[in-house]
């Protein structure tokens, strides 16, 4: 399974993933800031900041940003929050992160909770307490954030920090996978694949790894080589069982790097090639693949 939204990596499984507002223009040249209110003047600067955040000027969002949370704007807060933890326009500083996170979440503000859900679930920036991050899942899934739906899943999957209950955390991986996460795409795969918190459905472990794999998922990329070595819910074919395999072990999959070592060792899906076998079975090794470590036993 996977246990994160973007295999493991923890700059990405959090405020990088949170989708922003589409870009509204700005108020325009000749705004009379003195006489706006304040509610209207916070709004206005955080627009001016996404503006400038998708126009690459990083330093000027990151300045707009905090002119607005000054005033205690949740949206503002949180994309403050998010500048500090990836280092966008100002210093990396996960500390000052958490605080704003942490300030935005206490208003209700969805992505903000989501994002303080992850600060306590991988000790970013406060000490890890997976208590207080599924109960901050659970209030941006309720909302209907398809991330913390997923991150809540694996949670419940786990029992991480809230009861183990497979049944809750397939529900939780089917609906983020509708709405196209794809790391929960391919744990709703694995679920059919074997049957776990679900009634076993290879075509549907099919169509959910598909799902995935066309959103480049690693993992979900070396199940469909699976899917098509064994004939799991498709045809077999070892041709196409080698190419997806190719396509996962090219990005770095050491499983997929292993299974392509096998292709070539046995031949199935490409022509017998000991020296590539023993590349592929390598570079798995050097991430402390099990199997591939005997694999390369076995070919000395």
């Amino acid at each position: 399974m996977c246990s994160t939204a973007n295999d493991d990596e923890l700059l990405n499984c959090m405020v990088c993933d949170a989708k922003r507002e589409a870009r509204i223009p700005s108020f325009g040249i000749g705004i009379d800031a003195d006489n706006m209110s304040e509610d209207l003047l916070a709004e206005h600067l955080y627009r001016e900041g996404l503006a400038a955040l998708a126009e690459g000027r990083r330093e000027e969002a990151f300045g707009l940003f905090l002119d607005s949370a000054a005033t205690g704007y949740a949206p503002a807060e949180n994309e403050v929050g998010s500048c500090l933890y990836s280092g966008k326009g100002t210093e990396r500083d996960l500390v000052r992160a958490f605080e704003y996170f942490s300030k935005a979440a206490d208003k209700g503000w969805v992505k903000a909770q989501y994002n303080l859900a992850c600060c306590y679930l991988y000790g970013q920036g406060t000490y890890k307490d997976p208590t207080l991050a599924a109960a901050y899942l659970e209030d941006a899934a309720k909302q209907g954030h398809a991330q913390a739906k997923y991150l809540l899943g694996t949670c419940i999957y786990y029992g991480r920090g809230t009861k183990q209950d497979y049944f809750e955390a397939f529900a939780l991986f089917t609906e983020a996978a509708d709405a196209g996460v794809a790391a929960a795409q391919y744990n709703t795969g694995y679920c059919y694949e074997n049957g776990i918190g679900v009634k076993r459905n290879f075509a549907l472990a099919f169509r959910y790894y598909s799902l995935a794999a066309s959103q480049e998922h690693k993992s979900a990329i070396n199940a469909m080589g699976n899917c098509y070595f064994f004939g799991t819910g498709t045809k077999k074919d070892l041709v196409k069982a080698a190419s997806f395999y190719r396509k996962a072990a090219d990005r770095g999959d050491p499983s997929a790097e292993y299974n392509l070592g096998f292709c070539y060792e046995m031949g199935f899906g490409v022509e017998k090639d000991f020296t590539a076998a023993k590349k592929w079975y390598r570079r798995a090794a050097d991430k402390s693949h099990t199997n591939a470590l005997k694999a390369l036993t076995r070919l000395v």
